[in-house]
């Protein structure tokens, strides 16, 4: 049993995407029906997130009944069999959590959400009150419970002022310290890096954009030059190469952002000099003239952060950490601009609203109330600022956020 993706040019782009296989090579029934029909718009990433974990449900009632039953199970609508899997699967998953640490809530969660959409949607049409109502039952019962323990608040990972000037040294691309030997490697890394900063950009939103997603014009009313990022996928491109497609979260996400003279002089460097002889429209790429990976653009950070100095390397430890990640500067980006809010004579409510326009959180999400929070607990604040000296100081300023 095994989750793979279908992605050839001799696929019908309908088809194309993450797929959960049984033994025999063959698309599973039910995980099939869920993924492409009734949540067909979740994207490649949180496809293959669910997938995984659906897969996990399928091989514990295989282990639980000696065959392969949970598709049986699910059309015979059989509740008895199907509630005392779901019992030993939350004992397996808590079990593990309590043994390894491992976190299985989102395990949890996409395996009753399939096992509760399958029901409900066998269940239209059928007038039998008793169904129903043990599909209510279940649907509330298991929805609740979680297999990991209890977790304190999520913390809020702003990188330590130390560690971020290390990081200005170590990336910038004639910097003697700089780990990175091609200049367009040291140029694309830089790009990165400061995009990640100042924009606050996901990690597959930088994979995502396509190589005209920064702009410039004038802007006659206050007699300057006004440049932008865009924010979404690739309108160039019907089949993405990678192996983990990248792609924009949710509609929340696609955005335009203001960028500073840095970044956009970065990006002309990018531009004139590293994308003549490229076969694809991604901004950013690979040394090998490819769309650039997600591992790639995490092993950037994670080669960085081995030039760290003992210092910065201390601050990093005393937070739990041991490497930088991009994920890293879009936490720190959020904080400056919450605090330039605030500072800015914006109430509360208001700063929270423009901070989840501009990181791209939807409507639900409660990270802009994290960093909320973040702010109330701080000493010292400071406004944002595009000099990244500034940048630096308020981050020494903040450090007791992270």
């Amino acid at each position: 049993m095994t989750c793979q993706t279908l992605r050839s040019r001799a696929t019908p782009k309908a088809l194309t995407g993450w797929v959960l296989l049984d033994d025999n090579n063959l698309p599973r029934y039910w995980a099939t029906v869920w993924a492409d029909v009734l949540q067909a718009k979740f994207k490649d990433s949180t496809r293959s997130r669910c997938l995984y974990a659906i897969d996990r449900l399928y091989q514990h009632f295989a282990l639980l009944h000696q065959a392969d039953v949970l598709d049986q199970l699910l059309t015979d609508c059989q509740f008895d069999a199907l509630e005392a899997g779901l019992a030993a699967f939350l004992s397996v998953l808590r079990n593990q959590a309590k043994r390894d640490g491992i976190v299985n809530s989102t395990v949890w969660a996409s395996a009753i959400r399939f096992v509760v959409d399958i029901l409900r949607y066998l269940a239209r049409g059928i007038d039998a009150d008793n169904l129903k109502g043990r599909l209510e039952n279940l649907d509330k019962l298991y929805s609740q419970l979680d297999p990991s323990p209890p977790a304190g608040p999520v913390p809020i990972r702003a990188l330590p002022g130390i560690v971020v000037d290390d990081l200005y040294r170590i990336m910038e691309p004639l910097s003697p310290s700089n780990p990175f030997r091609t200049e367009r490697n040291r140029w694309r890394n830089y790009f990165v890096f400061i995009c990640a900063l100042a924009s606050g950009l996901r990690r597959g939103e930088v994979a995502s954009l396509a190589s005209d997603a920064i702009q410039s014009e004038y802007d006659y009313a206050a007699e300057d030059n006004r440049s932008w990022i865009s924010v979404r996928e690739n309108p160039y491109v019907e089949l993405d190469p990678r192996r983990e497609a990248p792609g924009i979260k949710n509609a929340q996400s696609r955005r335009q952002l203001p960028i500073s003279q840095d970044l956009l002089q970065t990006n002309d460097r990018i531009i004139l000099d590293f994308t003549r002889n490229r076969s694809h429209s991604y901004l950013v790429g690979s040394q090998k003239g490819k769309p650039i990976s997600l591992r790639q653009l995490q092993r950037i950070f994670e080669t960085a952060s081995t030039r760290l100095s003992p210092a910065a390397k201390r601050a990093l430890h005393f937070r739990g950490k041991h490497s930088v990640t991009l994920h890293d500067l879009r936490h720190t980006c959020a904080v400056y601009r919450l605090k330039c809010y605030l500072e800015s004579g914006f109430d509360l409510d208001t700063a929270v609203e423009k901070l989840r326009v501009f990181f791209g959180w939807s409507a639900s999400s409660e990270m802009p109330r994290l960093y909320a929070r973040a702010y109330f607990e701080s000493v010292h604040a400071d406004v944002w600022s595009d000099k990244y000296d500034k940048i630096v100081s308020t981050l020494r300023e903040l450090d007791g956020l992270a």
